[in-house]
């Protein structure tokens, strides 16, 4: 093993050392690290034989946590993972098991109560849209967010 792909795995350990990481973010770190092309499809499939880099499983463990932990709809979602490098079969896939197990609606009405405690004092008009827009800034279908401010509405 030469001096610069053992440099490059001691990087890639430490930048997988924080967080799990999709193939496209260890490639980057590498490639920002100046290491040669050789060097990277080496370390990459070094990893990947040994399951450190697997994006199917970095796509559903990251799109549970911030389903969870932010409450964002199917379309933030889909954006975060093809930034990640996730390749659009895995990240279809992905989408369908997570609001599967995760009801997108019931998504959008935990993170429409959190907000509409903030907006309480607000006119009711001005407070519905505002509460759109915050709906449909984390990625909830337009259907969704009428179906729940209609209702709220009533």
């Amino acid at each position: 093993m030469t001096d610069e792909i053992k440099k490059a795995k001691d990087a890639a350990y430490r930048f997988l050392s924080y967080r799990q990481r999709s193939k496209k973010e260890i490639v980057d770190k590498l490639k920002e690290k100046k290491f040669s092309d050789k060097t990277i499809k080496e370390v990459i499939e070094g990893l990947e034989g040994y399951n450190y880099i697997n994006d199917t499983d970095f796509a559903f463990n990251w799109a549970e946590g911030r389903v969870r932990s932010r409450h964002i709809g199917p379309m933030i979602l889909r954006s975060e993972l093809l930034k990640k490098g996730i390749s659009k079969d895995i990240v279809d896939k992905t989408i369908k098991e997570i609001y599967n197990k995760h009801n997108e609606r019931s998504l959008a009405i935990d993170a429409l109560n959190a907000k509409a405690k903030i907006l309480k004092d607000i006119p009711e008009e001005k407070k519905k849209r505002r509460l759109y827009g915050f709906l449909a800034q984390r990625g909830f279908s337009y259907e969704i967010i009428n179906e729940i401010l209609g209702r709220d509405s009533d």
